[in-house]
């Protein structure tokens, strides 16, 4: 992990490959390890640059909600300072909020946009979901686990991995991050709808067909407004990054040459 530092705050970085540059946003709850399967099952090489939300890893959080633009202008800074002036961006969940948005504000910077489970705007449903998770991680980041596994997994994947749940949940839930609550109350809020009308780089639309989270909608939505997007529906959930990372690569490779 590395860091940089814009005014009063640290942002946490990782870095890893070399070729095209792809700067990667996680999802609400994660640091940068979130796309760590997903990068070592790409068949060809990037320069992954995977930026940590306010509060996630080394990222430092400071008072008050978190702004969506800053963090956007933030990780755009820091891809000046690593020497890429052009580059992929993708994002997982509220990660794909945030990569959509930077696709829009920066067009000229941006190759490529990838959407993984991300919306546009937070419709009730979402806001109350977001609202259940902020009180669970408030009484215990283990029961908020236990709850997101199962509701987060396939029934497929829940097989696989009900003979070691316990260990599971146990190691989830210490991944945790501090900016989880932050996270969450920017997930309520999220409005980028008329965003994106000013994306103009080839965009690749991912959602899971069995999300219970961000509805399969909000993909299908994302993509119609955007012209010539490309929607692929997986048959997953919301936690489709770690259940078909392998897929999820061989999509990103192809869309990021």
């Amino acid at each position: 992990m590395a860091t940089f530092e814009i005014g009063q705050r640290k942002i946490g970085y990782s870095l890893e490959g070399d070729g095209p540059a792809v700067l990667a946003f996680h999802g609400t709850t994660q640091s940068a390890n979130a796309w760590d399967q997903v990068r070592a099952s790409c068949s060809e090489n990037r320069t992954w640059v995977v930026f940590e939300f306010p509060g996630s890893g080394e990222s430092s959080l400071e008072d008050g909600p978190l702004n969506l633009d800053q963090i956007v202008s933030d990780a755009v800074a820091l891809m000046s300072h690593l020497g890429h002036e052009k580059f992929h961006v993708i994002g997982y969940s509220l990660g794909a909020v945030a990569a959509l948005q930077t696709a829009s504000t920066y067009s000229d910077k941006v190759l490529t946009v990838t959407s993984l489970c991300g919306w546009s705007r937070s419709d009730a449903r979402m806001r109350a979901t977001f609202d259940l998770w902020r009180r669970l991680i408030a009484i215990s980041p283990d029961l908020f686990m236990r709850y997101a596994l199962v509701d987060g997994y396939t029934a497929g994947a829940l097989e696989m991995v009900e003979p070691m749940m316990d260990a599971a949940i146990a190691m989830a839930s210490s991944a945790v991050q501090p900016g989880s609550d932050a996270h969450l109350e920017l997930d309520i809020r999220v409005d980028i709808e008329e965003s994106l009308d000013g994306i103009m780089a080839p965009t690749l639309v991912i959602g899971g067909i069995e999300d219970r989270w961000v509805d399969i909608s909000k993909s299908r939505h994302i993509a119609s407004r955007i012209p010539q997007a490309k929607l692929v529906e997986l048959p997953a959930g919301h936690l489709v990054i770690g259940e078909l990372a392998a897929e999820i690569a061989q999509l990103v490779v192809a869309h990021t040459k």
